[in-house]
C-alpha cells in the first residue's frame, strides 16, 4: 500500500498503558468522535506548467485485552471517511490540460506486547483500503470570444489576433464523507496481554500536467486541483474468540 510505512510508523508511537483502566478477559472496544483526525491535504491553484504536490499523515488507536493461549482476537474496525477531491482548468485559444486529485485513507491493525512496542503480529487480511478516490479532469478550452474587430481591414477575422477573447473555465468537485466497516483476525495468539493498535494513513495527490503542444501553437491554459483526506468518528471492538480448527483460510476467490 502506497507510503503504508509500518515500521515508520511503530517507531513513532509510544503506547501508555496509564491509558486505560484494567485489561478486559473477553472483550475491548475504543473509540472516538471528536475527530477529523490524521488530515491530509495537497493543492496546486492556477498552474501554468506541470506541477506535483503530496501529503501523508498516520496515526493510531489501540484497545488492551488479556488472550489465554491459543486464542483467536475478532477485530471490528469502523470508522467515517471524508474526501474531498476539485479540479479546474481555465484557459483560452486551444489550450490544453488534465488535473487530477487523489484521496484516500487506510487501515492496518497488529497486536503489541503490552507496554512495549514490539509487534507479536499484524491482523489478517493486513493493510486495508477503507476508501479512496482518483478524480481526473481534462479539457482543452477555446475561451469566450467577447468582441472582434478587423484590424487590417481584409475581411478575414483572426480569432487570435483581432478578438478579445476571456478565459473560458471548467471544474469539478466531489466531497464525500461515508461511514466504512471491516472485519480483521488475530489467529492463534500466544498466551499474554496486548494492545490491540490501529493504524490508520490518509494520503492527498494532486497533480497538473500542461499540453505544451497547445501552448506552443498559442493557447493559453492553466490548472488547479485539491485533495483533502481525513479519518472521523471511528471505533475499533476487540473480541476473544475460539475459532473452529481449520477455519482460518487463505484462499483465492475462485471465478467460474
Amino acid at each position: 500500500m502506497k507510503r503504508f510505512l509500518i515500521s515508520v510508523v511503530l517507531a513513532s508511537v509510544m503506547l501508555s498503558a496509564s491509558a486505560f483502566a484494567g485489561p478486559s478477559a473477553k472483550f475491548a472496544a475504543v473509540y472516538g468522535n471528536d475527530g477529523p483526525y490524521v488530515v491530509s491535504t495537497a493543492v496546486i491553484e492556477d498552474a501554468t506548467e506541470n506541477t506535483v504536490d503530496s501529503d501523508s499523515n498516520a496515526g493510531f488507536t489501540f484497545a488492551r485485552i488479556k488472550v489465554p493461549q491459543q486464542k483467536e482476537l475478532l477485530i471490528g474496525l469502523s470508522a467515517e471517511v471524508g474526501l474531498t477531491t476539485d479540479t479546474s482548468i481555465k484557459g483560452k485559444n486551444g489550450g490544453s490540460a488534465r488535473a487530477i486529485a487523489d484521496a484516500g485513507a487506510y487501515v492496518m491493525i497488529c497486536a503489541l506486547h503490552t507496554g512495549t512496542s514490539d509487534v507479536e503480529a499484524c491482523a489478517k487480511p493486513g493493510p486495508v483500503t477503507l476508501s479512496r478516490r482518483v478524480q481526473e479532469l481534462h479539457a482543452t478550452l477555446g475561451g469566450v470570444i467577447e468582441s472582434c474587430d478587423d484590424l487590417n481591414d481584409d475581411g478575414v477575422i483572426d480569432v487570435k489576433t483581432e478578438c478579445e477573447v476571456s478565459d473560458e473555465e471548467i471544474g469539478l468537485m466531489q466531497d464525500t464523507l461515508a461511514s466504512h466497516h471491516f472485519n480483521f483476525v488475530l489467529p492463534d495468539m500466544d498466551q499474554g496481554e496486548y494492545d490491540i493498535t490501529a493504524y490508520f494513513l490518509t494520503s492527498a495527490d494532486v497533480t497538473v500536467a500542461i499540453d505544451e503542444m497547445s501552448v506552443i501553437a498559442g493557447g493559453e491554459v492553466s490548472g488547479s486541483a485539491f485533495a483533502n483526506a481525513f479519518i472521523g468518528s471511528y471505533m475499533m471492538t476487540v473480541q476473544q474468540v475460539r475459532a473452529v480448527k481449520g477455519s482460518i483460510l487463505d484462499i483465492d476467490i475462485i471465478e467460474p
